[in-house]
């Protein structure tokens, strides 16, 4: 099984199996909480439900039936009178509406509010009394309920009641309606004694009688001056309208009594608004109860993770780094007897014992070249194994911390993946240089070149810093994916960025873009690494494709870099051009045909790298 697989695997089902155990962990404790709420906020519902109906729909009913009028004023004030009651404390609205004209009244002041129900919602109110409801995003309950405003049945005038007995004891409606040309009598004629046939003659006529108007007055029903009164004969009753206050009346005479009803809009909703705290201090607990399930979660993951990664990765990559340096001492005893993993890390380590052995005991006419391409291995896995040794340091101090945040575990999945990716490069060097002299195959697939070279610059992120060098890239946002092969093309252009870096011992700066250019018919992208390093002679500058031609023999180079690099890029069909001068620093130019079909192999590539697109 492959390393990336069989570490996947492994890293997946572990995950799979932590946050198995969690879900059913937490959701169980979620829906004993979600029981209690729910019992809890039935109750409460239950509470509110009550203090509705039995305060707030009983006290709006009773104002709108003694006085057979919605008077918002008086309505406002009871509302805010309600509200000082101790059980309706945490009363933040109330919402009165008569028909369905919109809100009328409100604790709120408010223009054109409304709320709509539909039909299944007011089923729903004629079946339970009210509609029990919240509001997301907030800790709020609604009530809706519906009221619906009874006949009134109008007293008579009792004997001792206070009736003004002079013009000037008239209040400004009694003497508005005395003046209108519906009234046909004197003050003098309201009398506490009621004649039903007068006042039955009179309503016939359109116009109200003394006795009826006494008895309005008595009943604090009061309309306006200019109401008209019109027999409605088929329902046995009169209609009296109020234009002025737009309001109508039903009267109507049963059992020698009068009964006086609001209509046509004798119901209307009440919605009640309460705060209840609870839900938010119930949300508050589940996500601290939440916060402290994550972490655990997430320090368990990282343990494993951890003990995992040193088992699989940093151990056999501990032993294959003291592999080099022994083969660089040239102590090679018992190293091809030893047992190595199944993995890659294993094989790839059991081939470069072998190869080392093979060097070793070939040949005395090829001792030499057996050496450089030893070095050349040993520089080429270097480069991998310095990102993975440091990547695999920054691991370590990520989780050495005492507390290990969320982006740590994130930034730790992304040097895994560094990890990961190096050990692809393992293989493939190894691969590569067994077949260094032989025609290869590449594999194409769709790449997004400014994505890929993010990738290759993060590798460099640490190295920069600690060299002082600024690495700034500017890409064409117009550059299309383009068919490439992605370990190749990366491994090429880690080589350019690694010289450069290596060109510029006392800091400074590496520039990448990217451009199109047209070229003889054909589209090419462009990318440009220029560096502000110690330059190139211009008598080296013929050379620097030779393979195993290097000017840093101190630094451990043995000139594979570039000529493995101009041999990926003639590949693909580019070229790769060169301008350097000494003490100014160095710019490397690579041309990649954008749509143009490459063959699947390399042409034969050694001595005779340098016929295309070698440095000017």
């Amino acid at each position: 099984m492959r390393l990336q697989w069989k570490y996947s695997l492994i890293i997946n089902l572990t995950v799979i199996a932590v946050l198995v155990v969690f879900y059913f962990f937490y959701t169980t404790r979620l829906r004993k909480e979600m029981g209690d709420q729910y019992v809890f906020g039935a109750e409460q519902g239950t509470i509110l439900k009550r203090v509705v109906e039995n305060k707030i729909r009983h006290a709006v009913v009773s104002e709108i039936t003694t006085s057979q009028k919605f008077n918002i004023e008086r309505i406002d004030q009871l509302l805010y009178n309600l509200i000082q009651d101790p059980d309706i404390k945490n009363t933040l609205n109330i919402q009165v509406t008569l028909g369905n004209k919109g809100v009328r009244s409100s604790l709120l002041t408010q223009e054109e509010a409304t709320f709509f129900l539909d039909e299944e919602e007011m089923e729903h109110i004629e079946r339970a009394g009210s509609k029990i409801d919240t509001m997301d995003g907030q800790n709020v309950i609604t009530v809706v309920t519906k009221y619906t405003i009874p006949p009134k049945k109008l007293e008579p005038p009792q004997s001792d009641i206070n009736l003004p007995t002079s013009l000037e004891e008239l209040s400004p409606e009694v003497w508005r309606m005395l003046m209108s040309t519906n009234m046909d009598f004197t003050i003098e004629e309201i009398k506490p004694e009621f004649d039903f046939q007068k006042a039955q003659t009179a309503l016939n006529n359109g116009k109200f009688s003394a006795e009826l108007w006494g008895m309005f007055i008595s009943n604090e029903i009061i309309p306006s001056p200019d109401s008209t009164i019109n027999a409605d004969v088929e329902n046995n009753r009169w209609v009296i309208t109020d234009s002025v206050n737009d309001d109508i009346y039903y009267l109507w005479l049963r059992d020698r009594t009068y009964w006086i009803h609001i209509g046509p809009l004798n119901t209307g909703y009440i919605r009640a608004f309460f705060d209840v705290p609870y839900i938010s201090e119930s949300i508050r607990s589940s996500l601290l109860t939440y916060a402290i399930f994550i972490l655990i979660v997430g320090v368990l993951l990282v343990v494993l993770i951890d003990l995992m990664t040193n088992h699989l990765i940093m151990k056999p990559l501990e032993r294959m780094t003291d592999i080099i340096q022994k083969a660089e001492s040239g102590d090679l005893s018992n190293m091809y007897h030893r047992r190595y993993g199944s993995d890659e890390i294993g094989k790839a380590t059991r081939n470069l014992v072998r190869m080392f052995v093979q060097l070793k005991t070939s040949h005395t006419r090829r001792i030499a070249a057996l050496g450089q391409f030893a070095a050349g291995v040993a520089h080429e896995i270097r480069n991998p194994l310095n990102s993975i040794g440091m990547t695999a340091q920054h691991l370590k101090n990520i989780f050495s911390q005492p507390n290990v945040s969320t982006e740590d575990i994130e930034e730790a999945k992304e040097f895994l993946d560094i990890v990961d990716n190096k050990i692809g490069e393992l293989r493939q060097t190894s691969e590569q240089f067994l077949t260094l002299n032989r025609p290869q195959k590449i594999k194409l697939e769709t790449v997004n070149l400014s994505q890929l070279l993010d990738s290759v610059i993060s590798e460099f992120v640490l190295i920069a810093e600690e060299a002082k060098i600024q690495i700034i890239s500017n890409y064409d946002s117009q550059l299309p994916d383009m068919e490439l092969d992605d370990m190749l093309i990366r491994q090429t252009i880690f080589n350019f960025i690694q010289n450069s870096i290596q060109a510029m011992s006392k800091g400074g700066s590496i520039y990448i873009t990217t451009t199109l250019e047209e070229n003889a018919g054909a589209t090419f992208a462009v990318l440009e690494i220029r560096d502000t390093g110690i330059g190139i002679p211009e008598e080296n500058q013929e050379r620097i494709y030779d393979a195993y031609f290097t000017t840093k023999d101190t630094d451990g180079g043995v000139g594979l870099g570039l000529s493995i690099s101009h041999q990926i890029i003639s590949a693909h069909k580019g070229k790769v051009e060169v301008k350097s001068q000494v003490g100014m620093g160095t710019a490397f130019k690579i041309f990649l045909p954008v749509n143009t079909t490459i063959d699947h192999e390399y042409s034969d590539i050694v001595d005779n790298s340098k016929e295309n697109g070698k440095g000017k």
